[in-house]
C-alpha cells in the first residue's frame, strides 16, 4: 500500500495487486486440475472445490485498488480493477466514523467504521510491514474525521 498522489483536496492511496498470491495459488489451482482430471465421485468433487477456492484466491490477489479521499466532495472512492473490470464505490464522509487498521493473525488491513457501527474491510490483501497506521490518518485528515489510535 502506497500513497500515490496528494493535492491540497484529495489524497490518493494505492493498493497493488499481489503478484505472488495470483502466481502460487494459480499454481496449485492448475495443478489441483491436473491431480483431479482422472477422479470421479466424491474424490472429484472435492477436487473441484478444492481448484475453485484456490482460483478465487487467486483472482483476489490480482485485485488493484485505489482509494481517494476527497476533502471537497467529502466522499472516500474506492475503485478496484481485475484486468479490464472495474468497481466504484463512494462512501459519504458524513457515513464515515474513522479509517483504521485492523490486525488479524494473517495481517493487517484498512477498515472503515460507519456512524451506524457497522465496519466495512478496504484492503483485500492483508501484510506486515506496511506503513497502514500513516495511510489510514491521511485517509482521515482528508475526510475531516478524527484520526483514533
Amino acid at each position: 500500500m502506497r500513497e500515490i498522489d496528494r493535492t491540497h483536496h484529495e489524497v490518493v492511496v494505492e493498493e497493488t495487486a499481489t503478484k505472488a498470491a495470483v502466481w502460487v495459488f494459480g499454481a496449485f489451482a492448475l495443478f489441483g486440475l491436473i491431480a483431479f482430471r482422472g477422479a470421479s465421485g466424491s474424490v472429484r468433487a472435492l477436487g473441484i472445490t478444492l481448484t475453485v477456492f484456490l482460483a478465487s484466491l487467486a483472482l483476489c490477489g490480482s485485485v488493484r485498488s485505489l482509494f481517494v479521499a476527497d476533502r471537497g466532495r467529502r466522499i472516500l472512492v474506492v475503485r478496484r480493477r481485475i484486468g479490464k473490470l472495474s468497481y466504484e464505490k463512494v462512501y459519504p464522509a458524513g457515513d464515515i466514523d474513522r479509517v483504521f487498521v485492523h490486525s488479524t493473525i494473517n495481517g493487517s488491513g484498512l477498515s472503515l467504521r460507519f456512524k451506524s457501527g457497522r465496519r466495512k474491510g478496504l484492503t483485500m490483501s492483508l501484510g506486515f510491514g506496511d506503513n497502514l497506521e500513516d495511510t489510514a490518518a491521511a485517509l482521515n485528515e482528508f475526510l475531516y474525521t478524527p484520526h483514533r489510535g
